[in-house]
């Protein structure tokens, strides 16, 4: 059996299991009951858990049970969890990135364009002239709030991504994310009408990308929050880039996209952390973004992160060891810190 995170189970407070479908899910608007026991669950886990906290993975290649279990509740807690490869030193591979992937569920990924031919992206800061410099993860740039793949189709949407540091930059890049689910959270208790135009599939409009008078993607139309139509998880597509989005100009429209924005900017549960090298980050594609940042000198490895982006959400095997206890024990005289 699977664990499929990113909701939680009907069962206990501790269950990650995905148990909805469609028609019970609680992020639809006329299902009250089912939202008030997901909210309180989703409350008690972002209370007990920190989101900050960084799981140290002693071996990559196969994660032992309490290893799992820590990342699912993070996961269960807030859609995201940072790791640390205790093994990093000695070098991590692309190939070892994709297979700590695999445990997770993670399998079927995005060969974007900037990708390598195993489907992880290197990203750095590129030269001017070369032409992923266009778009702003290959730059030196602060790179807005956004979900990856916000521009893709809805049979292409990404439900997942996992970035690795190999190398930080010399100073800034901090990474910055915010649970989509608790973005949810936070106007459907103050003002529900709004999600009725979150969820509007004309809401948000990609324009058409448009190189050299090529077209290189199409306009894509789309609502900002989507309930899966089968696992009943909530997704997000969004991006603060003014350029990049045409959207509705009604009053509601208008009123939902700026209550979107006030959250980015004083949510309490956004979590910032710069990584340092051989950490990294798995998590249900949430809100995220980067502040920009000073590379390296030339005479040093330049800042070089591995990304890789999921047609799958992240899954835990259903046979985890580890209980709770275990996952929550106070590690500060645990010798391999």
């Amino acid at each position: 059996m699977i664990r499929v995170l990113g909701n939680p189970g009907k069962n206990t407070n501790f269950d990650t299991r995905n148990d909805l479908s469609s028609s019970d899910s609680p992020f639809l608007l006329d299902n009250e009951t089912g939202y008030r026991h997901w909210r309180k669950i989703k409350l008690e886990h972002y209370h007990r858990f920190d989101p900050q906290k960084v799981i140290r993975i002693s071996d990559h290649a196969d994660l032992s049970p309490t290893t799992l279990g820590e990342m699912a509740v993070q996961l269960q807690a807030c859609n995201f969890a940072f790791f640390e490869i205790d093994t990093a030193a000695s070098g991590f591979s692309t190939g070892n990135f994709l297979t700590l992937g695999r445990q997770l569920g993670l399998n079927r990924f995005e060969a974007s364009p900037g990708a390598k031919t195993d489907g992880v992206t290197l990203l750095s800061a590129l030269e001017s002239s070369q032409l992923q410099s266009r778009y702003i993860p290959y730059t030196n740039r602060a790179l807005n709030w956004h979900t990856d793949g916000y521009y893709n189709p809805p049979g292409s949407r990404i439900d997942a991504f996992s970035l690795y540091c190999v190398n930080q930059a010399a100073q800034g890049g901090d990474n910055f994310l915010l649970d989509h689910e608790m973005v949810y959270l936070q106007i459907r208790d103050t003002d529900p009408d709004l999600l009725v135009a979150l969820m509007d599939p004309g809401v948000m409009v990609v324009p058409e990308n448009i190189h050299n008078q090529q077209v290189l993607r199409r306009a894509e139309s789309g609502p900002v929050f989507i309930v899966d139509r089968i696992s009943g998880r909530l997704n997000m597509r969004y991006s603060s880039r003014p350029r990049n989005i045409r959207w509705k100009t009604d009053v509601l429209s208008k009123r939902a996209v700026n209550r979107v924005r006030e959250l980015l900017v004083d949510s309490e549960y956004i979590a910032r952390l710069k990584l340092k090298n051989g950490q990294g980050i798995v998590c249900n594609n949430v809100l995220h973004g980067r502040n920009a940042f000073v590379d390296n000198p030339v005479d040093e490895l330049a800042r070089l992160y591995y990304r890789a982006r999921y047609y799958d959400s992240v899954t835990i095997p259903d046979c985890l060891e580890a209980d709770e206890k275990s996952i929550n024990r106070d590690r500060s005289d645990d010798p391999a810190k």
